[in-house]
């Protein structure tokens, strides 16, 4: 098994280098770059976005206190304070704003006055739905970015491989959130494909969520996608899905290493990051949004963790084809 204790560790440790930024940050000084980053709230998967954007901008000779420095604040997940944060971050005159997920992304349309300002959105799963950009090959005047989108063929694919053979599947989505509702999309057409049932609950308040999930009951496993809404209150859906038997397959690792779902299989959320600080290089070397594409994770981008925990619980043992992973965890 690998040894996620020490990988946490570091990762805990890099995030909160990148995390440990006063609030609100001091002006910059004369001749630095200033990048402004809005973030939704404090979640282990939107910071090591952070971490993977920074990372590309130190590679590309931006280093930190020398000659960028980093404007962030978030809203905690609550939309009410998603104004208050850009609007606070935009008065600092920021060279770039930086925002992550789809809620904040949507946000900055309309709350940020300056039209010149170029603007990275990263950990937005469906930005065309979110009417951000035109398509994935281009930005639009304001707006270019990395995308989080997973492949549902590729999640269905590993759940039917972990699980030995899958006949259906459940999905709890937000029906207000567009990236949940492009996960719906994907996930309905990829089910479709794979020729197995799908059964889809949408979820409007975390106080639903033990009434959505129980009413997956019989669904072979439950995908939760990387919902704003959903993901804070993943044990909830780990505790009624436990009691009916049910497996749950994440988008994101952390809930399988804390022991809340079965396995994942995620994009690297850094990567994400990582992706989106390259458009911002090549924007603060003078290239408009409108003249580059959009990044969108590939199959082969995705990666598998498993709780063997979990795994022994439900009576599963490791399929020979996964002997090799390197994906357990305790």
């Amino acid at each position: 098994m690998i040894n996620f204790q020490a990988k946490t560790a570091i990762r805990s440790l890099m995030v909160a280098a990148a995390m440990a930024i006063a609030v609100p940050t001091v002006l910059a000084q004369d001749g630095m770059t200033t990048i402004a980053i809005a973030n939704n709230g404090p979640h282990v998967t939107l910071d090591e976005a952070v971490v993977g954007f920074k990372r590309a901008l130190a590679d590309n000779g931006y280093v930190e206190g020398k000659n960028v420095t980093y404007a962030y604040q978030h809203g905690n997940f609550d939309p009410s304070l998603t104004p208050q944060v850009l609007r606070s971050l935009e008065a600092q005159d920021p060279d770039l704003l930086v925002t992550i997920t789809t809620p904040v992304s949507q946000a900055a349309v309309n709350l940020i006055n300056n039209k010149e300002l170029p603007i990275v959105f990263v950990v937005v799963a469906d930005p065309l739905g979110a009417q951000l950009v035109p398509d994935w090959e281009h930005g639009s005047e304001r707006f270019v970015g990395s995308s989080n989108l997973q492949s549902l063929e590729a999640i269905i694919a590993f759940a039917d491989e972990l699980l030995g053979g899958v006949e259906s599947m459940g999905l709890l989505y937000n029906p207000g959130d567009v990236g949940d509702v492009a996960s719906l999309k994907a996930a309905e057409a990829a089910a479709n494909a794979a020729g197995i049932r799908f059964k889809a609950e949408g979820v409007e308040s975390v106080n639903d969520i033990q009434q959505r999930t129980t009413a997956l009951n019989g669904v072979d496993f439950i995908y939760v996608p990387s919902s704003n809404l959903i993901q804070p209150a993943l044990p909830a859906v780990a505790a009624s899905a436990d009691r009916m038997g049910i497996p749950v397959i994440n988008a994101s690792h952390p809930a399988v290493q804390e022991g809340a779902a079965l396995a994942s299989l995620s994009v690297s959320y850094d990567q994400v990051g990582y992706n989106g600080g390259l458009l911002a290089v090549d924007l603060l070397k003078g290239a408009k949004p409108a003249e580059l594409a959009n990044f969108k994770p590939s199959a082969e981008q995705h990666v598998p963790l498993i709780n063997a925990k979990r795994l022994s619980a439900l009576g599963l043992t490791l399929p020979a084809s996964l002997a090799d992973c390197d994906c357990l965890v305790d």
